[in-house]
């Protein structure tokens, strides 16, 4: 465990990063022409997805408060 104080900045990065990675799932998952036709892949990728934007809004929050 690192010992770094947390500053807004790295809020930010998080945030930023998240981002990124709901984007990247969203554009090449779960567009792939396989999730929109096979339920059973799409499901997880979405699940993973959800957890990925709930993180991103605690760590929105975290970052404005």
């Amino acid at each position: 465990m690192s010992d770094t104080t947390l500053t807004k900045e790295h809020y930010h990065e998080m945030v930023d990063r998240l981002h990124v990675m709901c984007c990247m799932i969203n554009d090449h998952l779960l567009e792939h022409p396989v999730a929109l036709q096979d339920k059973e892949i799409k499901k997880p990728i979405e699940q993973a997805l959800e957890i990925l934007a709930e993180t991103y809004q605690t760590a929105g929050y975290k970052l404005l408060r």
